[in-house]
């Protein structure tokens, strides 16, 4: 860790160690750990603890859930107010961190970094342990523990929770907003939809949805380990983190049973995030801007390559160093990927990643319709064999 950042164990050295709750990990009871990136947000921190301290989980728990809230550089009353909600809820245990980060490293990136590096200090068996992250102004559903567990029970190493935009919020933004928000909804369901179907994956099949953002993550502390945690980048630390984690092998489930709500508001506090997102879409529909999203073909073309390169065609004989000279692979890595049996994974995330700014050439209604054209064809294969 840099100098610049504080320590986590000199932070959490006094802290209780946490104890088991229901569900499980590797055969053993699952010890959750939640932690939150918190900058000015003296007017939502209160709602997330609220419903941290709702969450079903905590009826069979034998001791309070751990939280570690990092407040990145706040000129707010967020700690206070943090505080006396936590004081509030005897199933939470709240492990507050306050620190004033320089200007180069005051971001989201570095907090989430920092949050979970505390959580992941306050278990000493990576067997246990599973790291769960959210954003302040979140709203996890009741259930969100307890089907984060339940998910890494069933065998997945990470899960990507649903997330749902809070709908009154959402109404303010107008209508034209909501209709553009409904058609983007449909077309990358249909989208992902197609996908399952052309790349099948057996730990993460349909039904499901497409979000692992840093809203709704949750993950085994052995492989938080494994990659060397969150990178302290200034956009995007989640995806990043997604990524790397897949390509190393592990299993991701995009578990539509774990959901959370966020906020809908159009100033936010992290550099490129779903506030300047929705506001840039309110600025496009409320000028009747044409809502264009990447075009279907596009979709299929990295679908069926995933697919291909999954199959493991691509692998070669052991040591093939011609094969990974063209494929621009260092031949120790390519024997290294090959040996700890990431390989197939590995060429997913390198030669057919997920696109967040894949080129948006296609009218979103044209797009609907050629996705449902497609899946139609497979479901008649479906029934003609």
């Amino acid at each position: 860790m840099s100098p610049e950042f504080p320590q986590p164990a000199q932070i959490a050295d006094a802290a209780p160690r946490c104890v088991p709750g229901p569900g499980g990990v590797g055969g053993r009871r699952a010890l959750p750990l939640v932690a939150v990136p918190v900058r000015n947000e003296a007017e939502r921190i209160a709602g997330l603890i609220e419903a941290l301290g709702r969450q079903t989980f905590l009826a069979a728990a034998s001791a309070p859930l751990p939280l570690v809230l990092v407040f990145n550089n706040c000129t707010d009353a967020s700690a206070k107010i943090a505080a006396e909600a936590a004081a509030t809820q005897p199933g939470i245990a709240l492990y507050p961190v306050v620190v004033d980060f320089p200007p180069p490293c005051a971001h989201v990136g570095s907090a989430r970094r920092l949050a979970l590096d505390v959580a992941r200090s306050l278990s000493p068996r990576s067997d246990e342990a599973v790291l769960l992250t959210t954003d302040a102004d979140a709203r996890p559903f009741e259930t969100w523990i307890e089907a984060n567990l339940a998910a890494i029970a069933a065998g997945a190493d990470a899960v990507g929770g649903q997330i749902v935009g809070n709908a009154a919020e959402e109404a303010m933004l107008g209508e034209k907003f909501l209709a553009r928000a409904r058609d983007h909804e449909c077309y990358a369901m249909l989208a992902d939809q197609l996908t399952a179907i052309i790349d099948p994956i057996a730990h993460d099949p349909w039904p499901r949805h497409r979000h692992h953002t840093g809203a709704s993550l949750a993950f085994r502390a052995q492989v938080y380990d494994s990659i060397g945690g969150f990178a302290a980048l200034p956009t995007r630390e989640d995806l990043d983190f997604v990524s790397r984690l897949r390509a190393a092998g592990f299993r991701l489930r995009h578990a539509p049973e774990v959901v959370v709500e966020v906020s809908a508001r159009t100033v936010g506090r992290a550099l490129g995030g779903m506030a300047d997102c929705l506001r840039d879409w309110v600025d496009m529909a409320n000028a009747d801007r044409p809502h264009l999203v990447e075009a279907p073909s596009a979709v299929v073309e990295r679908a069926r390559l995933r697919s291909y390169l999954r199959s493991g065609r691509l692998e070669g004989p052991a040591g093939d160093q011609d094969l990974a000279s063209l494929l621009g692979i260092a031949a120790h890595e390519w024997r290294a990927r090959r040996g700890d049996g990431s390989f197939r994974a590995f060429l997913v995330e390198r030669f057919a990643p997920d696109e967040p700014d894949a080129p948006a050439s296609v009218p979103v209604a044209e797009a609907i319709a050629e996705l449902t054209a497609h899946l139609a064809g497979y479901e008649d294969i479906g029934h003609a064999a």
